[in-house]
């Protein structure tokens, strides 16, 4: 690096020691005549360059020493004290001037003004040296604060996200932070699966959006990071959407603004994170290097989170039908019940038989008896209410928990069920055909001693009425009394 020229600034100096400075000048130094302080500009020294200050202890008495003292503390700024001669009695205030680079002594000589350029010189190198150091320790901190940082952010993954098997929360921890390191808004995210007979079936994540614009905006973005994945379109999907204030958008993703971090297993992907800024994003290696090792971890808590869930849904769900399992049925059942006998609320009970489902397996066969009992399954899930329990009892035989409703009313939802299996058209083949169901209906209004299979068992007596009264219609536990009665 090329040294800078060296500059003397002459402050108040008489004109024959002016004189004689100027005479015995070395190369590469630069003369400056001034009279005030404020003269001086060191701005075209730059930062490799050298400046030193010649005065007198005359001169340095009407200095504003303020302005002196923030001067004479740059580390390129050094000092020389002008004498007329080597026994000139110095002030007793010569301490406050400060430390010197020398003393110069009149008349000037080329040899003492070379030796105070060149020790100017090389405390200017000192100091540069020491600079850029300074520097490059500066720097050397920052990367390792953010090293430390993106090391911190990978731990939180890794630990906050192996603590739990919910898909929804995984994500939910993915979102903050993504937002505590890349000041992202939002996330989204997409997982599919390829079916064989089905194509591609994927589950979509949204943030809380109101403007259904937007909303569609972060659909048809979502699909298409499965396209460029997948290379095929997503035949079907399921849309959800992801809890939390912090992930509510009010904007929609654009190429720029956003992070696509996918979902690695076993070398393939299975899905795709969408993390988007209200702001340009401006990512650097190590960011990118970070955010995929994040990916990783995610895809394997994901990928586990949804095993998890394949098999609590097996354990939970009838295989066949996709509704509760009898298992779920008597677990809910029991709740029921205790929460009713605290409430002492009505609770009723719907029990569904197929009619004539072994002829429907002899003609048609087994897998026709599949379908119709998975149709029926789907039939019970597009008709019960939201706080309705539906479920698989065993065979052809359905059950619905009807909290908080009296006979009437479960009377009223059967008939609507037995009416929807009616009408429905079923084909197998090239066979079409009909199916009816037999109900039996029971409401009770359980109490502490009130036995736990009791509205089982009213059920199923009603059940038992209906198919015995020509089948295809739907009796209640109130029948059953009325039955008594008259063969009494």
């Amino acid at each position: 690096m090329r040294q800078k020229d060296t500059d003397f600034w002459l402050l108040g100096l008489a004109d024959d020691i002016v004189s004689d400075i100027e005479n015995s000048l070395p190369d590469g130094c630069r003369l400056n005549i001034v009279n005030s302080l404020s003269a001086i500009n060191l701005q075209q020294q730059g930062p490799l360059g050298a400046s030193i200050l010649f005065f007198t202890p005359k001169t340095w008495k009407m200095l504003d020493k303020k302005h002196y003292r923030e001067l004479t503390e740059q580390y390129n700024v050094h000092q020389v004290l002008v004498l007329r001669e080597s026994r000139q009695t110095l002030e007793s205030d010569i301490e406050e001037m400060g430390s010197f680079l020398g003393i110069l002594y009149f008349p000037v000589s080329g040899k003492a003004l070379e030796n105070l350029k060149v020790k100017a010189v090389e405390i200017q190198a000192i100091y540069t040296d020491l600079h850029l150091m300074a520097r490059e320790i500066a720097l050397e901190r920052e990367l390792l604060a953010r090293k430390n940082m993106q090391l911190e952010f990978l731990n939180r993954i890794l630990t906050r996200s192996s603590s739990s098997l919910n898909v929804e929360e995984i994500l939910k921890i993915a979102g903050q932070e993504f937002c505590s390191l890349l000041g992202t808004s939002g996330l989204g995210a997409i997982i599919w699966k390829k079916e064989n007979n089905h194509g591609v079936q994927a589950e979509i994540y949204l943030p809380r959006i109101i403007d259904k614009t937007y909303k569609q905006r972060w659909k048809e973005t979502l699909l298409t990071v499965s396209r460029q994945f997948n290379k095929q379109e997503v035949s079907s999907y399921r849309e959800m959407e992801l809890p939390g204030r912090a992930n509510m958008m009010n904007f929609f993703p654009s190429p720029l603004k956003q992070a696509i971090v996918p979902l690695y297993s076993s070398r393939s992907i299975f899905g795709a994170l969408l993390a988007v800024s209200e702001q340009t994003l401006k990512l650097g290696r190590d960011q990118l290097q970070i955010i995929n090792s994040a990916g990783n971890h995610l895809a394997l808590a994901l990928k586990n989170a949804l095993k998890y869930r394949e098999v609590r849904q097996q354990a939970d769900y009838d295989g066949l039908t996709s509704i509760y399992n009898r298992q779920q049925f008597d677990k809910r059942l029991r709740i029921e019940l205790k929460r009713h006998q605290r409430q002492a609320s009505p609770l009723s009970l719907i029990m569904l038989d197929l009619d004539y489902f072994k002829n429907l397996n002899d003609t048609y066969g087994h897998l026709a008896g599949d379908m119709v009992l998975k149709k029926v399954g789907g039939l019970l899930l597009d008709t019960v209410r939201e706080t309705d329990f539906p479920a698989r009892y065993g065979g052809e035989e359905f059950v619905v928990i009807l909290p908080e409703t009296k006979e009437e009313q479960a009377w009223l939802l059967a008939e609507r069920i037995r009416g929807a299996i009616g009408r429905t058209a079923f084909s197998y083949e090239g066979n079409r055909f009909n199916v009816t169901a037999s109900i039996g209906v029971a409401s009770i209004k359980p109490g502490p001693l009130t036995p736990g299979d009791t509205l089982v068992l009213q059920a199923d007596q009603a059940l038992y009425l209906a198919k015995n009264s020509g089948r295809n219609m739907v009796c209640t536990s109130a029948d059953l009394c009325l039955g008594q009665a008259v063969i009494n």
